[in-house]
């Protein structure tokens, strides 16, 4: 369950709900929007993250730098697919 979450760092970007995030994503490795793995990043933002129900961590999540594709659409108002 998402708690708290902060708005993203990034204008017009929401940031996703860390329960639909693989743990790369989760983790940095891997692009919080499209997935890809992260060669350079940036900070998205930080949301709080509750796993078994009793524990909070800070998760920050990272995007492409340049931003992605998913980013890039979410900013005009569009979105993939």
């Amino acid at each position: 369950m998402t708690t708290c979450q902060q708005p993203s760092l990034l204008p017009g970007i929401e940031l996703p709900d860390p329960e639909t995030l693989t743990g790369p994503q989760l983790q940095g490795w891997n692009c919080a929007l499209c997935k890809r793995r992260l060669l350079a990043d940036q900070l998205l933002g930080t949301v709080e993250w509750t796993c078994g129900g009793v524990t909070k961590e800070a998760i920050e999540l990272y995007v492409c730098r340049p931003l992605c594709n998913e980013g890039r659409a979410a900013q005009q108002g569009g979105g993939p697919g």
